[in-house]
């Protein structure tokens, strides 16, 4: 059985009963998470904090467009005939677990994935940004030339046919952004719809910087200023929503990320990383 990270989170509980139904196969009782909980915590939880728990996931099940799990009275039972894919599953472990600290593998995985589905949100373009794998000053027969992290502003610049000007310090990796996506016109000229998005994966995404705008516009003359976006695992809760909206710019969380590639299989490749991935971890945990 998979262990619960965080009793005490309503969030997480939430979580963890989604994983269980949907690796499982089985239905979750009121009664059997009490008897859950209280193996894991060494403490009964209250009646209140498993009612709270229950209305999260009737909250979750209305969201999705194809809920893979339904609430009844008493029960948290599988959708009949449905698959979780690993996608789902992926979001899951990483909003329970956060990235290992002996890996970015997933972290990277996430980017392609949301990359996927801001895609399909847009009907438009969207590409991994990222910081490259590589040195941050490129040697070429011993001398030093640009930056890796100028060689990507440049090559986003061209991409979207907008103005370089120039390009953060080295230091600033990739002065948070990981994914953008946009809206091109068929004529290729600059003035569209730009999303500037970061990526966080693990579990102190509330504490993280939202993509700096304007420093993002000091390096980029844009014919039309970008938005902000922000995308996570997990489900923000409704508490949240405003407020980080407000602070983060767009937000992406499971929910929109699941609706979103639910009928989108145009990358056949990325499925089966994530699969293999999701595989492996559930080994792991069980």
């Amino acid at each position: 059985m998979i262990e619960i990270p965080d009793t005490g989170s309503v969030g997480s509980v939430a979580d963890w009963v989604e994983l269980n139904v949907a690796t499982r196969r089985e239905a979750i009782s009121k009664m059997g998470l009490a008897s859950y909980l209280e193996g894991f915590a060494g403490e009964e939880p209250s009646e209140a904090f498993i009612s709270t728990v229950w209305r999260e996931l009737e909250y979750r099940e209305h969201m999705y467009s194809h809920p893979l799990f339904r609430v009844e009275d008493r029960t948290v039972e599988p959708q009949a005939d449905s698959q979780a894919p690993p996608e789902y599953l992926a979001c899951l472990i990483l909003s329970l677990f956060g990235v290992p600290r002996d890996t970015q593998l997933p972290a990277k995985l996430f980017e392609r994935l949301t990359c996927r589905a801001v895609k399909k949100y847009l009907s438009g373009k969207a590409v991994v940004f990222g910081f490259p794998p590589e040195t941050d000053v490129e040697i070429v027969n011993g001398v030093e030339t640009e930056s890796s992290i100028k060689r990507k502003v440049k090559k986003l610049a061209s991409v979207l046919n907008e103005k370089f000007c120039e390009a953060p310090p080295a230091r600033f990796n990739d002065r948070g952004l990981d994914v953008v996506g946009w809206i091109p016109f068929n004529e290729k000229r600059s003035g569209q719809s730009v999303l500037l998005l970061q990526c966080a994966a693990g579990h102190n995404w509330k504490d993280k910087l939202p993509v700096p705008i304007d420093a993002w516009c000091q390096y980029i003359h844009w014919a039309c200023n970008p938005i902000k976006g922000f995308v996570v695992p997990c489900i923000v809760s409704k508490w949240d929503w405003h407020e980080k909206s407000k602070d983060k710019g767009i937000l992406f969380d499971r929910v929109r990320i699941i609706n979103l590639i639910s009928d989108d299989i145009d990358d056949s490749e990325l499925h089966e990383e994530i699969n293999a991935w999701v595989q492996a971890q559930l080994n792991e945990l069980n």
